[in-house]
C-alpha cells in the first residue's frame, strides 16, 4: 500500500475513534468542561503515535528526507496522524508543493 494511502486511513481511524471517545469524554459530569476539548486533542495524539508506531510508518522516509534516528519520523508521523485527515491532506500536499519547486 501506498505509505500516503495509509496515512490518511490511519488518520481517519484516528477521527472516527475520537469521535467515540467525545460522547464518554463529555458525558462525565466531574469532568471541567474548560478541560474537554484538551483531553480529545490528547486522545487524539495518542492514538496517533500508537498507530504510527504499530503499522512502523515514516513519512520523513516517503518524502526522502535523512533523519538521524528514525524514530524522529514515526514520531512526526503519529502527530500528523493524530491531527486528523484533513490537517494529513494538508500537510502532504504543501509539502508536495514544496518538493516540487524545489526540483
Amino acid at each position: 500500500m501506498d505509505g500516503l494511502a495509509l496515512i490518511s486511513i490511519l488518520a481517519v481511524v484516528v477521527e472516527k475513534l475520537v469521535d467515540i471517545f467525545k460522547d464518554i469524554v463529555y458525558a462525565i459530569p466531574i469532568f471541567p468542561n474548560k478541560f474537554r476539548p484538551l483531553t480529545l486533542e490528547l486522545l487524539s495524539l495518542t492514538f496517533g503515535l500508537i498507530l504510527a508506531f504499530q503499522c512502523d510508518v515514516n513519512a520523513l522516509q516517503l518524502l526522502n528526507v535523512n533523519a538521524i534516528n528514525p524514530i524522529t519520523g514515526v514520531v512526526i508521523t503519529g502527530l500528523v496522524i493524530g491531527k486528523g485527515a484533513n490537517f494529513a491532506h494538508d500537510f502532504f500536499h504543501t509539502v508536495g508543493q514544496n518538493q516540487t519547486r524545489r526540483q
